[in-house]
């Protein structure tokens, strides 16, 4: 028997934590007798016989106490980016609480807003796996590297402006990580680009890595009936419809909805007949999106796995105009769904899209150039309807929950060395 214990800050509300646990059910549901799979999370949604959160008020509220003073010190360090930060100092315990279960490896996800400390996590007894969502575990504070020409998790963190505090404390973070993350950790990589970044890291060069792109639920996120799909959700039949989505909604700037607004403005079609859909968070989006030409309509939030199935099944196309991702989750969805998509050739995206054969790939940032490749593609019926097909073959090929298990415990008995 192999018991993994999956460590995640929450399992929703997060791209991170969906994957966590979608991770974590789809090895559940793979049924292999000898895998048994629990998830513990910071948080606590749903408090299950495989799922655990935090149960004690005084540990909920000591919780949330360290999430909130991290918060507090991330602005008093004054970093000039707009990038998440972490510094993972307040003490949690779970270390101990890891120690003292009947389990054989640990399996880590998104651990911030202080859910383990960086040196709680160099004493953990067990061997480790961990997923890299983002490029926080072999950077210093921050989760996503300021530009390309940011190499520091290559070259180092020196100090370059003596008066910087952020300087002091990146150093001072990734010196920590050096000096306390010497037990057996091994890697997950979703994409090429994020195994790539891990291997030309000082703090993972040496680690063992392996490419898993994250789950999804082919049989939940499938082809539905476009006209039912659009009558359901109360959009025009009569429309092109255009889709983006993200938690942030248009809030978060590594997911571009600057520049899809940009694209927009390039698109040369008359108002009649396109239809803009968002979903995510609403707060302040309205802002952003209503100077746009065509009509927005706004979904808000969707809690429903089912009814974003519909969401996606309902567009003719969804665009991804990310400046960063690690997978590019919502683009793996919307190919499950059969809907063709285009983003920009970064990061994980590149493996999801195949350019002219499942979606677009535009180079980097060219706004003007995926407008042109969009509204050539709307206005091809049988070529969206040939990457669709090849959308849903793609998904079913390459991530489709019973494959990524597979993989998954495949790579826990090389890890273990169980035979």
């Amino acid at each position: 028997m192999i018991r993994i214990l999956h460590l995640s800050y929450c399992d929703k509300h997060t791209g991170a934590g969906i994957a966590a646990k979608r991770i974590h059910n789809c090895i559940e549901d793979y049924n292999d007798p000898i895998i048994k799979s629990l998830l513990r999370i910071n948080t606590c949604s749903e408090d299950n016989q495989n799922i655990k959160g935090t149960k004690r008020p005084i540990t909920k509220f000591y919780n949330f106490s360290k999430k909130y003073i991290e918060r507090i010190l991330i602005k008093f360090f004054k970093y000039e980016d707009q990038i998440f930060h972490s510094i993972s100092a307040f003490p949690s315990l779970k270390h101990h609480e890891i120690n003292n279960l009947n389990i054989d490896l640990v399996h880590i996800h998104w651990v911030q807003h202080e859910t383990i400390s960086i040196e709680e996590i160099g004493k953990i007894k067990f061997p480790i796996i961990w997923t890299l969502h983002d490029c926080w575990p072999f950077s210093a504070t921050e989760h996503y590297q300021r530009n390309d020409l940011d190499k520091r998790y290559i070259n180092g963190y020196k100090i370059k402006n003596l008066f910087a505090i952020s300087d002091y404390v990146d150093k001072f973070c990734f010196f920590r990580k050096k000096l306390s993350w010497r037990n057996h950790i091994s890697l997950i990589a979703p994409s090429k680009w994020m195994r790539d970044c891990a291997k030309n890291s000082l703090l993972m060069k040496n680690k063992q890595i392996i490419i898993i792109p994250n789950p999804i639920d082919t049989k939940v996120f499938r082809p539905i009936n476009k006209k039912i799909a659009r009558k359901s959700l109360k959009l025009n039949n009569n429309k092109k419809v255009i889709l983006f989505g993200s938690l942030e909604g248009g809030q978060d700037p590594r997911k571009g909805a600057d520049l899809l607004i940009d694209v927009l403005k390039f698109l040369n079609f008359n108002k009649e007949d396109i239809q803009i859909v968002i979903f995510g968070k609403k707060k302040n989006d309205q802002d952003i999106f209503n100077n746009t030409f065509f009509e927005i309509k706004h979904l808000g939030i969707i809690n429903s796995i089912h009814k974003l199935s519909k969401v996606y099944s309902a567009a003719d196309i969804f665009i991804i105009p990310s400046r960063i991702e690690s997978f590019g989750q919502t683009a793996a969805e919307a190919q499950s769904c059969g809907t063709p998509v285009a983003g920009f050739d970064i990061g994980g995206i590149k493996d999801i899209i195949s350019h002219d054969e499942n979606g677009i790939l535009i180079e980097p940032f060219n706004t003007k150039k995926m407008a042109m490749a969009i509204e050539n593609l709307l206005k091809e019926e049988e070529k969206i309807l040939r990457f669709s097909k090849a959308s849903r073959e793609n998904a079913l090929n390459n991530w489709d929950n019973k494959k990524i298990a597979e993989s998954h415990i495949s790579f826990y008995k090389k890890v273990l060395n169980y035979e």
